[in-house]
C-alpha cells in the first residue's frame, strides 16, 4: 500500500487542526473549572523558553501554510501575528483547515520527488521530498500539538491520549477487532 504525499499531509494537518481546536475548547473549560481569569492559559509556557499555549496555534496555522506552500512549489506567505484571544485563535484554525481543504491532491503530487532549500533557524540546506515532510513537515507540526497538550495536562486538564489521537473512524473497512 502506499500514500500520497496528500494523504500524509493535508489529510493529518486537517485533523491535527481540530484537535488543536478542541484544546482551545479544554482551555477554556479548565479556566472555568479553576477559576483562572479567562485567557490566563493562552500565556502559559512548558518552559520558560518555549512558545506559550496560545503561540503554540498561531505559530502552527503558519508553519503548515509554509510548509504546504513550499510542497505546492509557491512562495511561502507572510507569517501572520493572531491575537493570543480564543475567538481569534479558533478562526486562525478554521482559516487553515480551510486553507488544507482547498489544495487539491493533484497540486502536491510528485512534491516527494522535489528538493528543498530550508533556512534557520532550525536548519539550513537542501533536503530531498521525502526528508523534508517525514523529518520536519509533520514532526514539526506535531510538535506544537504535542506541546499544547503538555501545558494542558500540566495545568490539570483531564485530556489524554484519546484527545491526542481526536476524532478516528474506521473509514477503509476491515476487522479491526
Amino acid at each position: 500500500m502506499s500514500f500520497s504525499v496528500y494523504d500524509i499531509t493535508v489529510s493529518v494537518m486537517v485533523h491535527g487542526l481540530n484537535v488543536m481546536d478542541d484544546y482551545l475548547d479544554d482551555a477554556q473549560a479548565l479556566e472555568r473549572t479553576k477559576g483562572f481569569e479567562p485567557g490566563r492559559i493562552l500565556g502559559e509556557r512548558l518552559a520558560s523558553d518555549m512558545l506559550t499555549f496560545g503561540e503554540q496555534f498561531s505559530v502552527s496555522c503558519n508553519k503548515v501554510e509554509a510548509h504546504m506552500a513550499k510542497l505546492m512549489q509557491h512562495n511561502p506567505p507572510t507569517p501572520r501575528k493572531t491575537p493570543m484571544v480564543y475567538p481569534a485563535l479558533k478562526a486562525r484554525l478554521l482559516e487553515t483547515r480551510g486553507f488544507l481543504q482547498n489544495v487539491q491532491p493533484d497540486e502536491i503530487a510528485g512534491a516527494q520527488s522535489h528538493t528543498y532549500e530550508l533556512t534557520p533557524p532550525i536548519v539550513r540546506g537542501w533536503f530531498g521530498g521525502d526528508d523534508y515532510i517525514r523529518h520536519l513537515v509533520l514532526p514539526d507540526f506535531f510538535f506544537h500539538i504535542t506541546i499544547a497538550h503538555a501545558i494542558l495536562r500540566r495545568l490539570g486538564a483531564k485530556i489524554g491520549k484519546r484527545d491526542y489521537l481526536g476524532s478516528l473512524t474506521q473509514q477503509s473497512g476491515g476487522d479491526y477487532s
